[in-house]
């Protein structure tokens, strides 16, 4: 039986400059291409050295999925995603040196057959390491040979692919309810949770929020939630948190997810006291 490799990180899909300790920044956090089965389409990648010595990087390409409903990213390299495309990508360069203060651009070329299966949506993720060179037989060790590559940083941009035939968008609010504020929190006086799934073929973008007016004195307000991504027949949690500045009361509260569609958006209603 093969061994699957599998590796959880914590989804950046939220992050639009994913940085590391002020050494290193990575820029953007997401690319989406729209491209038509048997062509192809590049976009460029930054990667900034904000630290004070020349530092070598090196960029793979894997797929993934994201099981679940708490946004994480699973990585499987022992196995072939049924949307993945980490096959189609190519970075030019792949492997360069960025000069302390200074901005590298990477060409992240995306060549999609003319396939069935390039009809789909697809995905996958670019893994940005920032490295060193291992070349003293002290840390190698004795019976180790030729130079090394150690990986000391590494960042993930989620690459996402659309082909234009893909039209179908629809995203439900499955279920809105109120989820207890921790002890610790000083800030917000109520958080509310939505269950949220992907029921069309495209990726989803989705921006929530609430709207919210006070029963008794009509006052209207909006509370913004973090952006998200969702893929086809995925599921997200995904939480608003009320300030405690907001005025007292009882409320009629429509939680709303827009998900880019020119027609539709997802909600759904609850009523909720302030206290």
């Amino acid at each position: 039986m093969k061994m699957r490799v599998l590796f959880v990180l914590i989804s950046v899909l939220l992050i639009p400059i994913i940085n590391f300790a002020q050494s290193a920044s990575v820029w953007p956090s997401r690319l989406y291409y729209n491209v038509t089965p048997g062509n192809y389409n590049s976009q460029k990648l930054r990667v900034s050295n904000n630290g004070t010595k020349a530092e070598t990087f090196t960029i793979t390409f894997v797929n993934f999925n994201s099981p679940g409903s708490k946004g994480k990213t699973v990585f499987d390299t022992a196995s072939v995603s049924a949307h993945g495309m980490a096959d189609w990508l190519t970075a030019s360069p792949s492997f360069f040196e960025v000069a302390p203060g200074e901005t590298k651009d990477v060409d992240i070329l995306l060549q999609v057959p003319n396939t069935p299966e390039a009809q789909s949506v697809r995905w996958a993720a670019a893994s940005v390491k920032l490295t060193k060179e291992n070349t003293g037989v002290g840390e190698r060790g004795e019976n180790v040979t030729g130079m090394a590559i150690l990986p000391t940083i590494s960042f993930t941009v989620h690459l996402f692919q659309t082909p234009p035939n893909i039209a179908f968008k629809e995203v439900i609010v499955e279920k809105l309810y109120e989820i207890p504020v921790t002890a610790t929190d000083s800030v917000n006086v109520k958080i509310l949770r939505f269950d949220v799934k992907n029921t069309g073929d495209a990726i989803a973008n989705c921006a929530p929020y609430l709207d919210m007016i006070n029963l008794k004195s009509g006052e209207k307000l909006t509370v913004k939630g973090q952006g998200f991504t969702i893929l086809p027949g995925g599921l997200r949690e995904i939480t608003i948190a009320i300030p405690k500045s907001t005025p007292k009361g009882e409320y009629n509260i429509l939680g709303i997810i827009d998900y880019n569609s020119e027609t539709d958006v997802a909600a759904m209603e609850i009523n909720l006291v302030i206290p």
